[in-house]
């Protein structure tokens, strides 16, 4: 079941890095097809799209080719979340703005995903796991 207390969300809270290295693209709203996106899913290991009012916003797996600026970790917080819950990904912001690393947060059903630049990846992990002793 969904926890919305946010001293057991944190008490509980642990980081699993899933694989790879990922990059954000952004698709004109123009120029955006889904089906041609569905069709690429594969081939390009799309894991996240975003319909933004600019057009899409996809986050696939990055290449070696891809700069460093754009090299991101993916943190699953593995507590299942409620989506009503106050203040959680607002204290793993400001842990992880301590520890001078930036974010991007995805809040999907059961589980809230943060992407961290690949060089700070470790720095995030620590800043994020030492929440559990502020619960």
């Amino acid at each position: 079941m969904a926890e919305s207390d946010l001293s057991k969300l944190l008490g509980t809270l642990s980081v699993l890095r899933r694989d790879g290295v990922w990059r954000f693209e952004t698709i004109d709203k123009d120029e955006a097809s889904w089906a041609e996106l569905v069709s690429l899913r594969d081939v390009r290991n799309i894991a996240m799209l975003f319909q933004e009012s600019e057009g899409l916003t996809v986050i696939t797996s990055a290449e070696d080719s891809t700069p460093d600026a754009n090299r991101w970790v993916w943190l699953e917080l593995s507590v299942y979340s409620d989506l009503q819950a106050v203040g959680f990904l607002a204290k793993v912001a400001a842990a992880l703005t301590e520890a001078d690393v930036p974010c991007n947060a995805i809040a999907a059903y059961h589980h809230d995903h943060i992407f961290v630049p690949e060089a700070k990846a470790d720095a995030a992990i620590s800043a994020i796991e030492a929440l559990r002793s502020q619960a």
